[in-house]
């Protein structure tokens, strides 16, 4: 399967037995199942090991939006998290999966006063 923002390779990455995504060999963007992302919420260091790329090459990454769901084809929805609206994500309509850029799982996890700066200065998105 190739990555939707940089077409490079995905690869199948587990922690824990439990936790199974596909990470891109290339921009380290993330892609999951939307109850993957809740349980890797919960899981104690999966950031470490599974959110390997940084988070200045997702930035890159983030201003690529209108991408298709790899596994499905069809174009993903742009959402962003509720608490966290510098975070900007896709989920695709169909298989509900969810792709993150790199270091968007690991902000996402850790909620900082720093956040509700970064969303002021993000804006809204489109």
């Amino acid at each position: 399967m190739d990555c939707p923002k940089c077409s490079g390779e995905m690869v199948t990455k587990t922690h824990d037995g439990d936790i199974s995504i596909e990470r891109c060999r290339v921009c380290y963007g993330l892609l999951m199942e939307d109850y993957m992302l809740e349980r890797m919420r919960d899981e104690w260091m999966a950031e470490t090991f599974l959110d390997i790329g940084s988070a200045s090459l997702g930035k890159k990454f983030d201003k690529i939006d209108n991408i298709k769901c790899p596994v499905c084809n069809i174009k993903m929805d742009k959402i962003v998290d509720p608490t966290q609206t510098h975070i900007w994500m896709e989920s695709c309509p169909k298989c509900y999966r969810i792709f993150l850029d790199a270091g968007e799982f690991t902000d996402l996890k850790y909620e900082t006063l720093s956040d509700k700066f970064k969303s002021l200065l993000k804006g809204k998105r489109k």
